[in-house]
């Protein structure tokens, strides 16, 4: 990759630094280090010197621990709702999954009640043929006694004479 130059100033000295960053990217960077070291000189109320470039240093590597354990932590947190995510979405193909099944439960079973109704229905109709032949029987059964019980007249009076 290609290097790209820049020209900068921190604290009065000027630096030619080099980086595959961009121009901006590295004068961004070069500002940052300013401020820092103008920071450190103030608070030690000194020129900025190797004492305050040391802890400047100091003070940027810490920032860029908290910044890399802030980065590890969101990625943890990232793969874990990464995995809450997943979970969710699996539980949610089951849901569909069981509400399809449970459609098709319900389905099936309005079509077995239907199909019991009708049923139902036949067998009050053929309910109510038999007791009508049942009915019918009986009149029947009725009027052959009432014949006996007449021919049975007759016949005691045919063998009185």
């Amino acid at each position: 990759m290609e290097k790209n130059r820049a020209d900068v100033v921190i604290c009065g000295a000027n630096y030619v630094l080099s980086s595959e960053k961009s121009e901006e990217r590295i004068k961004d960077i070069a500002k940052m280090v300013d401020e820092e070291l103008r920071a450190t000189s103030k608070a030690l109320n000194v020129n900025p010197n190797y004492k305050a470039a040391v802890l400047t240093a100091l003070n940027i590597a810490e920032k860029l621990m908290d910044n890399t354990d802030m980065t590890l932590k969101l990625q943890t947190e990232n793969y874990q709702l990464d995995n809450d995510v997943k979970h969710y979405i699996q539980l949610w193909e089951q849901s569909k999954k069981q509400v399809t099944d449970l459609k098709d439960k319900m389905s099936s079973e309005v079509d077995r009640q239907t199909q019991n109704s009708e049923d139902q229905k036949k067998l009050q109709e053929k309910l109510v043929e038999m007791e009508n032949a049942y009915f019918d029987l009986q009149m029947e059964n009725v009027n052959l006694k009432n014949e006996l019980k007449s021919i049975k007249r007759l016949n005691s009076s045919e063998d009185e004479f």
